[in-house]
């Protein structure tokens, strides 16, 4: 469990902190939850990969860029796979010229097959394949596509070992993933009566949902025990199955540290401003900080609130308190934008200038998903909160100026 002063006093805000003994848990759990082997999705989060890889089946590796942050960390080349909607023949062939121990590759297009194909030949390597079926949407090939390429494969260079499928994120319907179940299944008994063509391995994203806000209920225990029964009609065809698994194996081990550096009030309400805002901290489905998030709030002492808030004793205090004495206040970052709105409307007790606010399920996604460059401001630090109670800043705060000069 994160130690929230400790974070506040050892390296300040804003800072993203991710919990790695978190992270190991629920890698464990899912695995045993639902019987299936677990990939991570690195773009959910590309700061924790090489702490987890003790414990993950494997990466799902999206672009170059990605490929190159596991590398530089020396994950096993044998646990990635090579995925990505967008593969450039640069890029594939440096792979396939300095590396012959990568686990798979992904195919996404007729053109895809045609490259991954050309690129291994011309450097006499046989590689592994999944092909990714589309959901209707941009990724993946159709039925007939697929179904092409398995008819004309030349498996001497391209050994095809099963299937590819992700729909999209967040679903909480049992109905639709024993849909996606059907769908899968009818694919391999297809295959293997049209080409006989036997599917060893399903790569399937199910695409677990996170609750992010206040007053939200779900029973995720019997929802994964749901999920599970349709994921084991996929494995009684006799298939590997494995899933690929991002936001709901990161956020909740996830918070985010922002300070009040700022407070003022008008006819509209309350106004608490923050030294992070939305280019730091973004929440799936959030709208202009209409629906609540987890946090919490870590008090500055008063003997370091003395120096902090500047505020003559007669000059007049921010809010006014009900009969709860509780005070509503509206939170923003420090953009230059009037959407630079956390949350609107929550109810706290008096809050001072260098009071800490943690947003917690923050480990997916919200450190890159960001308008990070917006205005110039710095990004923060982030930092592992190990098993052993320490704090490792891996990232220390970047001035995105830098990146925004003109260089002439």
């Amino acid at each position: 469990m994160i130690d929230n002063e400790k974070v506040i006093n050892e390296i300040g805000t804003p800072a993203y902190v991710y919990d790695v003994a978190a992270i190991e848990e629920r890698i464990k759990y899912l695995r045993e939850k639902l019987g299936a082997s677990i990939l991570y999705a690195v773009k959910a989060n590309s700061f924790i990969v090489k702490e987890i890889e003790e414990e993950i089946d494997g990466y799902e590796i999206c672009s170059k860029g990605e490929f190159d942050i596991c590398n530089s960390l020396n994950v096993n080349r044998g646990k990635m796979v090579i995925s990505g909607v967008h593969k450039d023949r640069p890029s594939i062939e440096e792979m396939m010229e300095k590396y012959d121990d990568i686990y798979k590759y992904t195919i996404e297009s007729v053109n895809q097959w045609k490259l991954l194909t050309d690129v291994a030949k011309k450097y006499g390597r046989k590689i592994r394949t999944l092909i990714r079926l589309t959901s209707g949407n941009q990724f993946g090939v159709s039925p007939e596509d697929l179904k092409y390429i398995i008819a004309h494969n030349d498996e001497s260079v391209i050994k095809i070992v099963g299937i590819e499928y992700f729909s999209g994120t967040q679903k909480h319907s049992i109905k639709k993933i024993n849909k996606e179940a059907d769908k899968l299944i009818d694919l391999i008994d297809s295959l293997r009566e049209e080409f006989d063509f036997k599917v060893e391995e399903i790569e399937y994203g199910p695409g677990l949902p996170v609750f992010y806000y206040q007053g939200e209920e779900f029973d995720e225990e019997a929802f994964l025990d749901e999920v599970r029964l349709a994921l084991d009609r996929i494995k009684e065809k006799g298939v590997k199955l494995s899933l690929e698994v991002g936001r709901s194996l990161v956020a909740k081990a996830g918070r985010y540290y922002s300070s009040v550096v700022d407070m003022k009030c008008n006819k509209n309400g309350n106004f608490i401003i923050l030294d992070g805002g939305i280019n730091h901290l973004v929440y799936y489905g959030g709208t202009l900080g209409m629906r609540i998030p987890h946090f919490q709030v870590i008090r500055v002492s008063e003997e370091k609130a003395d120096g902090l808030n500047t505020f003559a004793p007669d000059e007049p205090v921010v809010g006014t308190e009900d009969e709860n004495g509780l005070i509503t206040y509206n939170l923003h970052g420090s953009l230059c934008t009037v959407n630079d709105i956390l949350v609107k409307n929550i109810n706290s007790k008096r809050l001072k200038i260098g009071d800490v606010f943690v947003f917690e399920n923050v480990g997916a996604y919200s450190s890159t998903e960001g308008i990070s460059l917006f205005l110039s401001r710095d990004l923060p630090k982030i930092a592992l909160y190990q098993k052993d109670g320490s704090i490792k800043v891996v990232r220390d705060v970047i001035k995105t100026s830098d990146i925004n000069i003109p260089r002439y």
